[in-house]
């Protein structure tokens, strides 16, 4: 297999892999979703889910422009990343109530992968495609902690 092909059938399984980790719940009643140890309201539930679904898409376009070695399209991705949170679909007074019931420890995996995400767009200001290539391995790992920690009913071939 060319090199090409090699990566292009790389990213289309990675790709896939995330894609994987985005879909799928178990519903414990009409209210609650239970997300491993993680109970959040239907709502928000449905905002994670589609906010994972986001994130799984473009986690592989970030790898493609990395590899492609694309500085623009890099930080441009992974500033949309950074980006996509719950503040986009919910009010303050809302987001001060779903803090108050998400673990900490899920907050801060949150809060560091999406820092980690601004982090790959200023590497690339300075083609430093090399400390990009480890920040992107860095939000991969991240998000494995979280489906581990925090979604391993959805998840059970992680929590091996």
């Amino acid at each position: 297999m060319s090199p090409k092909k090699t990566i292009t059938a790389s990213m289309f399984v990675l790709f896939a892999a995330f894609a994987s980790l985005a879909v799928g719940s178990q519903k414990t009643d009409s209210m609650q979703v239970r997300h491993g140890r993680l109970q959040v309201p239907e709502k928000v539930k449905t905002v994670l889910v589609h906010e994972m679904k986001t994130i799984s898409t473009l986690m592989g376009d970030l790898l493609q422009y990395i590899v492609q070695g694309d500085s623009a399209k890099v930080s441009a991705t992974a500033i949309e990343i950074r980006n996509t949170n719950l503040k986009q679909e919910f009010d303050a007074k809302e987001i001060k109530k779903i803090l108050a019931i998400l673990p900490k420890g899920f907050i801060e995996l949150d809060r560091k992968f999406h820092m980690t995400a601004n982090e790959v767009a200023k590497a690339v200001e300075t083609n430093d495609f090399k400390i990009a290539i480890n920040l992107y391995s860095e939000m991969t790992q991240g998000c494995l902690n979280c489906h581990t920690a925090y979604a391993s009913e959805r998840f059970k071939n992680l929590s091996n």
